[in-house]
């Protein structure tokens, strides 16, 4: 019987189907570190697109398996293997089935939805190398579109993860509301998350961390809107190991509290077009979440999911490699 060989360092296509974008980082290993060899994403904001009845309406799923199908022809282009896990919004479509189906069918590629903990596993692995922090325990929060996911953990120790089903998507549109933004809407977004995180915040409250995490895109936008408000001359795309304090994560919610429309909220130096329906909602989030858990400074990491995956896939093909 002849075995087949292995290439431990085969460039990954990691696809994450978000609830706010769809994502994808083709990257191989070298050595201990990751080589990244493109990055694109589709602002596909699914977990807006759902309907009173649980479905994804068929022009949203067309439009994903186009992107999924170019994305598909780059990872052939770079001979990658491809490995797409998909979070909330497809945990909640109730015609997820049909999505998996024609992303098989038509793009080639097989989708796996994945659990709240598991997408908060793949986040700390994520956050653990991209910001090497031995020793340390760390508190990791990811504010995606759709879920929240918090994990406590040290090393390659996970103590606790815990998911919720809001996001900065699902905080605005449904929370929020359509514009304009008043105060008595922020004011009921703002019960309704703490009532949603209520139990569990206990639970994490109660364990000790050293370092707050933060992740994924919202707090990514936050903390470049913080230095533009601020007075930066410039800000970097890549914000990885930046701190953010509490205070100025307050400065940018209330200056994005201010805004009651989307043109006034794209005046907002540092503002992302894309994120100007959703991004209120997931600094609340992140807000809610520093006065309950007592935290005083997040520090932002560019390193989560995708990277998580890309080292599980690694890892694994590395054991089966020495088989």
């Amino acid at each position: 019987m002849t075995s087949v060989s292995i290439d431990p360092h085969r460039p990954i296509a990691a696809i994450d189907i978000g609830s706010n974008s769809i994502h994808l980082t083709l990257a191989r290993m070298r050595g201990d570190d990751i080589e990244t060899l493109a990055r694109f994403k589709d602002p596909a904001r699914l977990a807006g697109t759902l309907d009173r009845e649980g479905l994804l309406p068929e022009a949203v799923i067309d439009k994903a398996i186009a992107t999924l199908r170019r994305f598909a022809d780059l990872a052939q282009i770079h001979n990658a293997e491809i490995r797409a896990n998909a979070t909330a919004t497809l945990r909640a479509a109730k015609n997820a089935d049909l999505f998996i189906e024609r992303a098989q069918k038509e793009a080639g590629i097989p989708v796996h939805i994945i659990s709240g903990h598991e997408e908060a596993r793949l986040t700390y692995r994520g956050v653990q190398f991209g910001l090497k922090k031995p020793g340390s325990t760390l508190l990791c929060v990811d504010v995606g579109g759709g879920s929240s996911e918090l994990v406590i953990g040290k090393d390659d120790q996970i103590s606790l993860t815990a998911t919720f089903k809001i996001g900065s998507l699902l905080a605005a549109t449904r929370l929020i509301g359509p514009d304009p933004v008043t105060p008595k809407s922020i004011h009921r977004a703002r019960s309704a998350i703490n009532a949603l995180f209520e139990n569990q915040l206990q639970t994490v409250a109660a364990l000790h961390f050293d370092c707050a995490i933060a992740t994924a895109g919202t707090i990514q936008r936050v903390i470049r809107i913080a230095q533009s408000l601020k007075g930066a001359t410039s800000v970097s795309n890549d914000v990885h190991g930046h701190k953010l304090s509490t205070s100025d994560l307050d400065l940018v919610v209330a200056r994005l509290s201010q805004a009651r429309t989307k043109a006034e909220r794209l005046l907002i130096p540092g503002m992302d077009p894309e994120r100007t329906d959703s991004l209120l909602g997931g600094a609340l989030i992140f807000q809610i979440l520093s006065k309950r858990l007592h935290i005083d400074e997040w520090t932002v990491s560019m390193s989560a999911l995708r990277t998580g995956l890309i080292l599980d896939i690694y890892h694994h093909r590395m054991a089966q490699s020495a088989l």
